[in-house]
């Protein structure tokens, strides 16, 4: 064999080593991007699921605060709901303790949970006359769209398939992308609110720094009426009070909250109020390394025993998850603030 025959069997020899070098590479390379595809998938799955676990655990330690003895409900500085009792008539509500609510560690994690008061919203299977079109002018929603959702609501809930001057019945929804009918009956969720015409998005979950619906509004509670130690102000204008009313309400139930009915005799007249509630909702998170990575809410509501001789039971109105919030970063601290 020629010299010149080696070198070209050399040369080729040498292209198929490195075509086989780099082949080999390009596999080894995917196989280790797949494998750690699929370990972040395993993690993100394991996460989320412990993450949910967690919220989990928030609702039941929420749900230990909500089963007790407490006949008063209020507010603290920081907005959190406070259990009272009251020893007897015409004594001061006593703070009963608190469990901590705020980045509890709980195993590989970590869970917070809120209880807002149900009953300080407005009961829209119960609400007064008014006070759905007083709420939405405080939100400074126009006349024309309140005509329509006030209208709109009503149509939802009656069992007839008759349309008020503003508001929609079957044949408005039918003709919708999705066709659907009204529930005629009870709204279920707030969330049905969606589906109401005139409600938008923006009416909603509110804009502009302004609350929306889901933030005043419910339909689980029970009959006896809003809490006037827990309602928003907005919730306390809806319901007829003037401004200086509602400025003597909470400046009074920031020193102590109303202890009885007879307490709050001057408002009650058009209003009506207890001091008390029996339905809560708990918002829980789970969070993993420092990331929220589950929500769950819950409306549930506590149930005295007959002449309030037997342990109080709980009913679940709903249990869901919500999206994850986003980590919001903490703002350096402003100079000369107080607050932690």
């Amino acid at each position: 064999m020629s010299k010149s025959a080696c070198r070209d069997q050399r040369g080729f020899a040498l292209v198929a080593v490195t075509l086989v070098m780099a082949l080999l590479g390009v596999v080894v390379t995917e196989l280790a991007f797949s494998m750690r595809l699929e370990a972040a998938m395993v993690k993100s799955y394991r996460d989320g699921l412990l993450a949910r676990h967690l919220a989990e655990a928030g609702i039941q330690q929420a749900i230990r605060e909500v089963i007790n003895d407490s006949t008063v409900h209020g507010l603290d500085e920081d907005g959190q709901l406070v259990f009272y009792q009251v020893a007897q008539t015409g004594a001061t509500p006593k703070a009963l303790p608190k469990l901590p609510r705020a980045h509890v560690q709980f195993g590989a994690g970590e869970f917070s949970y809120r209880i807002p008061d149900e009953e300080g919203r407005l009961n829209l299977n119960q609400r007064q006359p008014g006070s759905l079109e007083r709420m939405l002018t405080a939100l400074e929603v126009e006349k024309q769209e309140r005509d329509v959702i006030v209208d709109s609501i009503e149509d939802w809930r009656d069992p007839n398939d008759l349309a008020r001057i503003n508001g929609a019945e079957s044949d408005y929804y039918l003709q919708q992308p999705v066709p659907y009918r009204p529930r005629n009956g009870n709204i279920q969720d707030v969330a049905e609110l969606l589906q109401i015409k005139g409600i938008t998005p923006a009416v909603y979950y509110g804009h502009n720094d302004k609350p929306g619906l889901v933030d005043l509004l419910t339909v689980r509670g029970r009959s006896a009426g809003v809490n006037i130690n827990t309602a928003p102000k907005l919730i306390l204008k809806a319901l007829g009070l003037s401004d200086a009313e509602i400025g003597n309400i909470v400046q009074a139930r920031a020193a102590k909250p109303y202890a009885s009915p007879q307490d709050m005799t001057l408002y009650a007249t058009r209003a009506q109020f207890t001091v008390n509630s029996a339905t809560f909702r708990i918002e829980s998170e789970g969070v993993i390394s420092g990331e929220p990575r589950a929500r769950l809410v819950a409306i549930v509501q506590r149930v005295v025993g007959g002449g309030g001789t037997q342990a109080p039971a709980l009913v679940v109105f709903t249990w869901r998850s919500l999206p994850p919030k986003a980590k919001v970063k903490d703002a350096p601290a402003k100079q000369g603030s107080t607050k932690g």
